[in-house]
């Protein structure tokens, strides 16, 4: 099994998926400067080259991506998630480059917190 070279950001933005004429809606999974798994209602084949507009903070950010696997409603339905696939960003506004790396030195600069859940009264 192939290893990331990145580590991926669990979070969910919307996101509009164009592809020749045809567009739909999206919410990603998970996010890296590079990729990202997008949760869709259809996948798109394959090898697709896409257009992707995400609605993140303020700002939305506008990247072209390569679809490189899908998988259908079948394989993801356990998990909630109608269908899904892996986007490789091959261009990105700048923006977004900044925004993931933010949001990584966040995630790095966070306590991990190592004690145990604990309920509180009432629960």
């Amino acid at each position: 099994m192939k290893k990331r070279k990145e580590k991926r950001i669990k979070k969910k933005l919307l996101v509009h998926i164009g592809e020749n004429g045809f567009s739909q809606m999206g919410v990603t999974a998970n996010i890296s400067p590079s990729g990202m798994c997008i949760a869709t209602s259809e996948i798109f084949p394959l090898q697709s080259e896409l257009l992707i507009w995400i609605a993140a903070a303020d700002d939305i950010f506008t990247l072209k991506g390569l679809v490189v696997w899908n998988m259908n409603k079948e394989i993801l339905s356990h998990e909630g998630i109608p269908a899904g696939i892996g986007v490789k960003i091959m261009e990105a506004t700048p923006g977004y480059g900044h925004y993931v790396a933010s949001m990584l030195t966040n995630m790095s600069s966070m306590p991990r917190d190592t004690s145990a859940k604990k309920n509180h009264p009432g629960h």
